[in-house]
């Protein structure tokens, strides 16, 4: 078990026995029990930053705290547990995440920095360290498991074996390994795979998983090799089948992903939902702004039919387990006082959240002390000397798999089953050796280009993107992070590309008359120093521009899982053509 403070127990046992003055007493509240899912009238006391006692009764004897605060008839809830989650898809550094999601009742996150490793190794992992610091939040950070997710298969920044875990495990804040993503890896137990996950073992540390898809004995391997958790899961028997093998399941709603009403089909049978917590993995700034964090996905499970006690549970004693924090996630003598007023447990913004005993937020509005992050200095990480004109985005064809005028390549489509990516083989025309698809509306280019300076890309075509015209571009491409550019037109993917390549990084859409609409993310090609609210403006506008040239709704992460290559199904890296489940490189052209 994992105690977070260092307590003072001779101060906070007279507090508790009356003798001793405490800093705070929250009043006129309905108190949710999480042990035993009760709810009746107490009060809270605290001392120290740590819940003294919660007496069903006002003090009587022993003397008055400093502060009363009136709860004005509101349930008292644990602060929210995030499990699992990249603070890189916020947009923002991690002291300004704080004034982004205390106020909706998020008071821990367990973060894994995997995306800036990818691009910066051991110095970005250490800057997240760092800057987490200076916020009231409290973030705890895993070490980057998988940089890069499949060797050999995709260029990062960085490569991380037993040695860099290691050092990073033997940091102060780094409490675990992040997830395993190699789940092939894990389970045919790689060298790699298996010197890394034993560095966490010797350490005793927290083992996160990583399982798409992963069943029957391969899932079976998976739990024999480690890890203990998945957030992965994309139906209900998938979390129905985990659950029965004692994994920990993390329910996810995402910017990114969100099947969460179907996995919630997966708990409706168990009797028991011990091992189920809660995760946002991949959110950006302006659904944090407009619908919330940890409370966005409490409140959709309740909005889906799911017991609003169950699912609180879930997002703060059960995630505090996970970790095994033994003083987070309950309001109960010796636990930290990270604690919520709410109106109603239906996960909207709280009336008032404490971090630690202190007020954090009142109403929406953040009171924390730290001040507004500003920006600073940051090295460029986006180098593409491969990319010197439109022409390097045609899709050439070797001479000898040419056959009048026409060739028989593997395209990628969007699958029907889970959402999975496919191949299919088929017949394009070709102009001056090279292919052509201004005569197929729905089929887009897509250029994967390594952005380390050490050359490669790949292009490849997609069926059914969405993208209609112009190009859309981001250095945000999980988890290698290399310039990914869809596209028509390769004179706008150049622009775009070259956009990126000025500014550091970041988001670019260019029309089909070259009108450039750029979000700028100069940390990493990940984040911005600005705020929220700031970046969530500059979203907005960024969604508009893309929204003009296409044909369907796209979020603008929608091109950050095209090269993840520890996925199953179709996948696209700097180096070829992926089948993300045998993890082998395949001829794109048949």
């Amino acid at each position: 078990m994992r105690q977070i403070y260092k307590k003072n127990r001779t101060r906070l046992i007279k507090a508790a026995l009356g003798k001793e003055k405490c800093d705070l007493t929250i009043g006129n509240i309905k108190f949710f029990n999480v042990f035993t899912g009760e709810i009746y009238p107490a009060e809270v006391d605290v001392l120290d930053g740590i819940v003294v006692c919660v007496r069903e009764t006002p003090v009587k004897n022993g003397m008055p705290s400093d502060v009363f605060f009136d709860g004005e008839g509101c349930y008292l809830i644990p602060g929210f547990i995030d499990t699992h989650m990249h603070v890189e898809s916020t947009m923002m550094i991690p002291e300004n995440l704080s004034r982004a999601i205390v106020p909706w009742g998020t008071t821990t996150v367990c973060t894994d920095p995997h995306e800036i490793g990818n691009v910066m190794g051991k110095e970005g992992v250490r800057f997240m360290l760092e800057n987490a610091k200076k916020s009231l939040l409290r973030q705890y950070i895993l070490a980057p498991s998988c940089v890069p997710s499949v060797p050999d298969l995709e260029s990062s920044g960085a490569c991380f074996g037993a040695d860099e875990i290691a050092e990073l495990l033997d940091t102060d804040g780094i409490i675990g390994i992040a997830e395993l993503m190699d789940f092939v890896g894990v389970c045919n137990d790689s060298s790699r795979m298996h010197a890394i996950i034993d560095e966490g073992i010797k350490r005793g540390v927290f083992l996160q998983g990583h399982a798409p898809g992963v069943s029957g004995r391969e899932l079976a391997a998976y739990l024999q090799g480690g890890p203990v958790s998945d957030h992965e899961s994309r139906s209900a028997a998938e979390v129905s089948e985990k659950l029965r093998n004692g994994m920990h399941v993390n329910l996810r709603a995402s910017s990114l992903v969100d099947d969460l009403t179907d996995l919630i089909g997966g708990l409706k049978h168990d009797s028991w939902n011990d091992f189920v917590s809660i995760c946002t993995d991949d959110v950006h700034a302006k659904d944090l702004l407009t619908s919330g964090h940890v409370n966005r996905v409490v409140r959709k499970a309740i909005q889906a039919g799911m017991d609003p006690k169950e699912v609180i549970k879930f997002a703060t004693l059960n995630a505090a387990r996970e970790y095994q924090f033994n003083d987070l996630g309950a309001i109960a003598p010796g636990y930290i006082a990270d604690m919520q007023l709410v109106r109603q447990l239906d996960g909207n913004m709280p009336f008032a959240v404490f971090v630690s005993g202190k007020l954090a937020a009142k109403n929406g509005v953040y009171l924390g002390s730290d001040v507004q992050a500003t920006g600073q200095a940051f090295p460029n990480t986006v180098n593409i000397p491969q990319i010197q004109s439109s022409q390097d985005f045609l899709l050439r064809v070797p001479e000898e798999k040419c056959n009048d005028d026409f060739v028989s390549l593997l395209i990628v489509a969007r699958g029907e089953r889970n959402g999975i990516r496919q191949f299919e083989e088929t017949v394009l025309p070709l102009k001056d050796r090279c292919v052509n698809i201004s005569d197929y509306p729905d089929f887009q280019f897509v250029s994967v280009i390594n952005r380390y300076g050490t050359g490669g890309k790949t292009i490849a075509v997609f069926r059914d993107f969405g993208i209609t015209e112009g190009a859309f571009a981001s250095t945000i491409s999980h988890d290698c992070h290399n310039l990914t550019v869809v596209y028509r037109d390769p004179e706008c993917a150049y622009v775009a590309a070259k956009e990126l390549e000025k500014c550091g990084g970041g988001i670019c859409v260019v029309d089909a008359n070259h009108n450039i609409a750029l979000l700028p993310l100069p940390v990493a090609g990940l984040m911005s120093f600005k705020p929220c609210r700031e970046i969530a403006l500059l979203i907005e506008k960024e969604q508009q521009a893309l929204d003009a040239i296409c044909n369907k709704k796209l979020s603008l992460l929608a091109a950050a899982i095209i090269s993840l290559a520890a996925v199953p199904g179709a996948v696209i890296t700097d180096k070829g053509l992926v089948d993300g489940l045998s993890q082998r490189i395949i001829s794109q052209f048949c």
